[in-house]
Formats: C-alpha cells, sequence, structure tokens
C-alpha cells in the first residue's frame, strides 16, 4: 500500500496519501484504491472531464470518489452545477462526471479524499440519493474525521488483515455519510457557522479560556445560545469540549515538559491545583501525580531497545 506521485496532485501540503492499487477486474464488494489528507496550497485546482484513462481499462469497473472538507473554503463545479465549499462539505462523483475544485487562497482547504472500485453496476452512494455524484453537509465533523483517519492509520500497519478492514471503514464512512449529511435551512445553516467558528476559536484558545461565559463573550454569542448548538451539532456541552482539549494538552505537559502539576494548572487557566486535580480525574480516572507515575513506571519496565 504505497503512494504513487501520478495518482496525486502536487499543488498540496503535509500529504498523507495512500495508494492500494487499481483491481484487475470489477470487484464483487466495494474496495478501497487510495485514501488520503492533504492540505491544499493557495493554487490548487483540478479540472478533469473524467478519471484517468488508465482507470477505465478494466470492463465493468466502477469508482466513487469521495472529498471532505475540513478547514478551509473553495469552489465546486460538479457536473456544470456551481457549489461554494466549506468546512462539513462533503460531495461525492463518479466516471464520466465532470468536476472542477478550486481553492480559496485566503482560506485553503484542508480535506480528506477516498477513492473506491467496484462493479459498475453497483452503487455504494445509494443511501445517499439515486445520483451517483452530489454535495452534502456533514454536521458531525469529528466522527467522520475519525473514519477517514481510521483508514490512514490502518492502511500503513503491516496487518494481515489491513485491507479488508480498510475495506469495511470504508464502507462504515459511506454509512455515516448518509446518516450524518442532510440539507440545513437558512437558520440551521447560520447556526451550523457559529457552531463551526466557536469549536475553530476553541481548539486556538483552549488554554486560556477560563468559562464558558468568557467563550460566548469572546465569539459574540449567548451563551445559553451556544450550549444549545453545541448539544445539537456536537452531543456534547462546549464546557465538556474545553474540558476534554485541556486535560489533552495538560498530559502532553506532564508527560514531556516535565512541568509541576501546580504549573500545569495555572498555564491551562485553572485558580488552583486542587480544582485541576479534581477535573483531570474526572477525564482520565486518575490523579495527575499518579499518572505521571504510572507513565514514569511502564516506561522502566519497558525501555527502548
Amino acid at each position: 500500500m504505497q503512494a504513487k506521485e501520478s495518482h496525486f496532485s502536487k499543488q498540496v501540503t503535509d500529504a498523507r496519501h495512500i495508494f492500494f492499487g487499481i483491481p484487475e477486474h470489477a470487484p464483487e464488494e466495494l474496495r478501497v484504491v487510495s485514501v488520503g489528507c492533504e492540505r491544499c496550497l493557495p493554487e490548487y485546482i483540478v479540472d478533469r472531464q473524467t478519471f484517468p484513462q488508465h482507470t477505465i481499462e478494466v470492463e465493468n469497473l466502477g469508482f466513487t470518489i469521495f472529498d471532505f472538507v475540513m478547514e478551509g473554503e473553495g469552489s465546486l463545479i460538479l457536473n456544470g452545477k456551481p457549489y461554494r465549499l466549506k468546512p462539513g462539505s462533503i460531495f461525492s462523483y463518479g466516471r464520466g462526471i465532470p468536476h472542477r475544485i478550486e481553492n480559496s487562497a485566503k482560506k485553503p482547504m484542508l480535506k480528506y479524499f477516498l477513492v473506491c472500485a467496484h462493479d459498475s453496476a453497483m452503487r455504494p452512494f445509494g443511501a445517499l440519493g439515486s445520483k451517483p455524484f452530489g454535495l452534502f453537509k456533514i454536521r458531525s465533523l469529528g466522527e467522520i474525521m475519525e473514519l477517514f483517519e481510521l483508514i490512514l492509520s490502518n492502511a500503513n500497519l503491516e496487518s494481515e488483515h489491513g485491507v479488508e478492514i480498510c475495506n469495511s471503514l470504508a464502507k462504515a464512512l459511506i454509512l455515516k455519510i448518509s446518516e450524518k449529511s442532510n440539507g440545513l435551512t437558512q437558520s440551521e445553516s447560520r447556526s451550523w457557522d457559529t457552531y463551526h467558528r466557536t469549536l475553530c476559536y476553541m481548539r486556538r484558545n483552549y488554554f486560556t479560556i477560563k468559562s464558558i461565559e468568557q467563550l460566548a463573550d469572546e465569539v459574540n454569542v449567548d451563551a445559553a445560545y451556544l450550549s444549545r448548538i453545541f448539544r445539537r451539532f456536537h452531543k456534547d456541552t462546549p464546557y465538556r469540549f474545553l474540558i476534554r482539549l485541556k486535560m489533552g494538552h495538560a498530559v502532553s505537559l506532564l508527560l514531556n515538559s516535565g512541568k509541576l502539576v501546580k504549573n500545569v494548572a495555572f498555564e491551562l487557566g485553572f485558580e488552583n491545583p486542587y480544582h485541576f486535580s479534581r477535573t483531570f480525574k474526572s477525564v482520565y480516572g486518575i490523579s495527575p501525580v499518579n499518572f505521571v507515575k504510572e507513565r514514569q513506571q511502564e516506561n522502566q519496565s519497558n525501555p527502548i531497545q
């Protein structure tokens, strides 16, 4: 499962590409041809009328591509119809569907893609509608991203069942897209934009945010409204998400920086070490001091050769 440069755009950076290979015959079940994650350069443009010629030599072999925008913005013309690409946009297309994907120079896209091979009579996108192409809006970015990451991580493992696992995960991804995608009303679209803007702000500034009231003030929304849209799109409260971000960073500081618990607590905006320790234990089930001790003991008993 190696990347082949000829199959991937060179107008990207921070790319992770896996190429499984094109089947020699039309498979009875869905198979992953390639998967990847890439950050588009400002000049990124893909303009195709169909698939490359070498992919249509196998009789009855069909392809479906799924592109998922995680960050940034862009534009899409799919079978002659224009669309605007934003975080949460996912679009699919198959052989013979002309498409043009153009990046925003000011807000470059970070996107995942999945190329699946199947018998041309199959419709792996059937759950998404009757057409073999289209654009959908995803509400739960995290769940879709995790499935893409699972495919990527399993593709990189030298495992006896690695390919089968990736094929099964691809099926799960398509079903999850079907479950999570639907059109949004104008009101829902505004709520989604507020939610995503807040999510991005939290990821960049979680270490300085001390309360949801502070967060709501900094993103210019009402705290109660913020909680409602988080439960709607994230299935969790903004406070619990903020705590998970803080505690994830706390683990990194405790294990890699050698800082004392009290210093980590203050760096992450906690008023005192006791509050920090109690919060840490609510997430990991153990105090930060004991967490560090356990990791140190594990490292001593399993030294790197």
